[in-house]
């Protein structure tokens, strides 16, 4: 495999087109590129859920990224004190890996995936400043899918102050990358404002890019750009379009509650709810929705109605 190839499996990587890598066929052990490309692979198999497939894929193999990715797979796959297990596998790796290891480089296999897969796996755990800390948070980290993992958990717990710090330091030596990008406007979808319409084109342009028409990720965050800007109408049919690609796509299935929702259309809140339920149970859309649900019937139960006129 070139190093074009190679570049556009990373790429497919950070726009999640998951399917497409776990689809497509391994290089000979012998390429250069092979020890990437199953890293990507063995991450996207992960982020769809499928642990067994990417332990298969990782096998035996000692390298500190696979060592990594099947402590992730496991930890992620495990319930009770096995799940300390793993965290500590991937406390001592990250150490392992401080200065750097033979056949360390930037290509998908090198010292920042195993940060950034050791910081998922804590920050999974509830463990955000560990999660911070290995990504290198404040420390103008160099590593572009750190910065990416980095702005992500700020994002999660409200700074987005932080997140935008983050980002304009990585722009000033990552302005050609794509996942620069896709942090924009991610960025841009949380803050609001003038930056959606940012996140909005950067999604547009994606959308069209080679790969991209089958991919369902890409073209619900158009959906979600498009709600956010009140384009309802646009946020449907591109919503519409990742369904037609996969039919129980969760980040698409839950657009689509809130979109119906906003719409004021009940019976299409149901049905979307209801496909949500039976193909991502645990969905934390549905789980939040389940909290308010129950709060909501607390606070009724406190008051009674009047029988008097």
């Amino acid at each position: 495999m070139d190093s074009d190839s190679l570049f556009y499996l990373q790429n497919q990587f950070y726009l999640g087109n998951y399917k497409y890598l776990c689809d497509n066929p391994l290089p000979p052990k012998s390429d250069p590129s092979y020890l990437a490309t199953v890293c990507y692979t063995a991450r996207s198999h992960i982020a769809l859920k499928n642990y067994s497939a990417a332990l298969s894929l990782l096998g035996t193999d000692t390298s500190p990224p696979t060592r990594a990715l099947t402590s992730l797979a496991k930890y992620l796959s495990a319930t009770g004190d096995d799940k300390d297990t793993y965290l500590e596998e991937l406390r001592d790796l990250t150490i392992e890996v401080e200065d750097g290891f033979e056949g360390d480089s930037e290509d998908g296999a090198g010292v920042g995936v195993v940060k950034v897969v050791a910081a998922t796996a804590f920050f999974a755990e509830g463990e955000v400043e560990e999660a911070l800390t290995t990504l290198g948070a404040g420390c103008k980290s160099r590593d572009i899918e750190c910065v990416a993992l980095i702005v992500h958990i700020y994002l999660s717990i409200a700074r987005p102050d932080l997140a935008k710090k983050e980002y304009e330091a990585a722009k000033k030596w990552a302005d050609d990358s794509l996942l620069i990008q896709m942090v924009e406007a991610t960025i841009g979808l949380a803050v609001g404002s003038r930056t959606l319409q940012t996140a909005q084109y950067i999604y547009a342009e994606q959308v069209s890019a080679p790969g991209s028409s089958t991919n369902p990720a890409i073209l619900t965050a158009k959906g979600i750009s498009h709600i956010l800007l009140g384009a309802y109408s646009e946020a449907e049919n591109a919503l519409n379009e990742a369904l037609a690609i996969d039919p129980k796509y969760a980040e698409a299935l839950a657009a689509k509650v809130t979109l119906a929702e906003l719409r004021g259309k009940k019976n299409e809140v149901d049905e979307a709810v209801s496909r949500l339920q039976a193909s991502h149970p645990d969905h934390i859309l549905l789980k939040d929705l389940a909290e308010k649900e129950s709060a909501f019937d607390s606070a009724a139960s406190q008051f009674a109605l009047s029988s008097e006129a």
